[in-house]
Parts: structure tokens; sequence; C-alpha cells
């Protein structure tokens, strides 16, 4: 069955990018090229000119990223045709700049993407600039989230924050940041723990407990992201990143000040990781 939703999610992978198919550029830069050839793994599977694209041979990201698209689009078509012909989408963790296309095509007048990795914003200029996207349609910057600026990035419709906060040591803090830049509507994607059972904790004195629904895994991020369980994809090295389960995910959108949080269901037919309950995407607002 697994098998099955995978190869189902890689189709459907497929199809989103040929949509465009009879528009492909027929060539690629030489920069582009360069990069292509580049040992380092790519996120997503471009499809670039008819003849050329990113292939993820035996990866199951493409199911991945097609349930995010198919969880995600209504709820962003709705806020950002509540918001009008001017909407904008800050993507935080941005990658390759896959979902900030998506935006485009989701009706965003203009999309933000930022991401810590230097090699993901080269990619995504890249990709944008393959694909012949305005800069000021679509623009990317290097930053690292507890490091961004309000007052100068200002205010978004949408807020996409996908796998991002289950790499981090501070994810409630990163959900702040989040808040400061949000107007509108923010949807929030990350790997959940399996265990949503309240955990039993010692409080404050002998033989007192206290019973907590929501809690966090610590998982070490090597130093040394070439290492067998390194990630050179998404996780920044040397860090105790902490993964919630449903409950952390949904108090942590809430205390950073989003309303009316709830958990997006995944339908049975796509990524088993959703239906099972070991990733989730949640969606919060800012009231107007």
């Amino acid at each position: 069955m697994a098998d099955a939703a995978r190869l189902a999610g890689l189709m459907a992978f497929k199809n989103l990018l040929r949509r465009r198919e009879g528009q492909l550029p027929r060539s690629v830069a030489p920069e582009l090229q360069a990069e292509l050839q580049s040992p380092l793994p790519w996120m997503y599977p471009w499809q670039l000119t008819p003849d050329v694209a990113v292939t993820l041979d035996g990866s199951e990201l493409p199911s991945v990223h097609a349930t995010r698209s198919e969880m995600i689009e209504p709820i962003a078509r709705e806020a950002l045709a509540a918001a009008g012909p001017d909407a904008t989408v800050l993507d935080l963790g941005c990658n390759e700049g896959w979902f900030a296309h998506r935006a485009l095509e989701w009706g965003a007048a203009r999309v933000v993407g930022l991401d810590v990795r230097e090699a993901n914003i080269r990619r995504a200029t890249l990709i944008r600039d393959h694909f012949g996207i305005d800069p000021e349609l679509m623009r990317f910057e290097q930053a690292n989230v507890f490091e961004l600026d309000p007052a100068r990035l200002g205010r978004f419709d949408v807020v996409l924050v996908l796998g991002l906060i289950y790499h981090l040591e501070n994810p409630v803090g990163a959900m702040r940041v989040a808040r400061a830049l949000t107007r509108g509507t923010a949807v929030v994607e990350s790997q959940l723990t399996a265990h949503d059972d309240p955990i039993r904790l010692g409080w404050g004195a002998t033989g007192v407990f206290r019973s907590a629904p929501g809690h966090w895994a610590a998982v070490l991020e090597p130093a040394d992201e070439q290492q067998d369980d390194g990630n050179p994809l998404a996780s920044f090295g040397g860090v105790v990143s902490l993964v919630p389960n449903r409950a952390a995910l949904v108090e942590a959108i809430e205390v950073a000040g989003f309303h009316d949080v709830r958990m997006l269901d995944a339908p049975a037919r796509l990524n088993p990781q959703y239906v099972e309950g070991h990733r989730g995407i949640a969606v919060g607002r800012v009231p107007r």
C-alpha cells in the first residue's frame, strides 16, 4: 500500500510539473547546467525542458511534495483570493523554491523565499531565471529565520513554514517570527513523533507529577552532514532539533499568536506519512 501511494504521489507530482510542458524552455543556461552536475542532491524533480529533468530515483520526496501541494492548495487559494489582487506569500525555508512557484499559480502577486543555505538560494534563483520569472514577482534571499527583521520584510497574506521547524532548536521561537510576518494565514508542515499519549513528568516537588499532552523529541543533527544520518538537503548540522507530536505542534502555533489553529486531514490516497500521522500540516490565522 505504501509503495502504491508513493508511486501515485510521483505521478501526481510529474503531472503538476508537466502542466507547463508546452511552455517549457528549450535549453538550459550554463550556470544551471553546472548546478545539475553538482554532487549535492536535489530536493525536487524539476522538469526544466521537454528533455531535461531532475530525477530523484528511489526517493519518497515526490510523493511528499505532491501531498503537501494537494493539501495546501485550497487553503492558500482561499486566503490569497480573500487578500485581493496584491496578495503576497512568504516561504520560510524555501529550499529550491518549488512552493514559491506554486504560490504564483495559486494566486499570489508576489512571493519572497528565504532559506539559510546558500546552495538552496542559488538553485532557487537559477530555476526562477530559467523559467523567465520576473525577480520582482519572486525574490529569494539567504537568511536565518531568527535574524529576520519584520520591519524590513513587512507582513504577508500567506506564510508557508514547510519542513522547517523540526530542524530547529527553537521551533516555538520560529513560529513567533512567522507570526510577526503574517497578516493572514500561516501553513505549517512538520514531521511528527509517533507518541500522542500524554507524558508524565516531575513537577517541582517529590511525588508531584504533571501530565503533558504536547511533547517534543530531541534529535541530534550530525555536525558532519555527509554522515549516513546527516541531511544535506534540509537540516543544519550540529544542533539538537525538536520534533513535535501533534498536540505540541498545535500548541506552538497557538502560543505564537495564531487563532483558529487546526490540523488538516490527509485523504487515504496520499502519502502514508500524512495519512498515518507521522507528518502533519496545520493552519493558523491572524484575525483581521
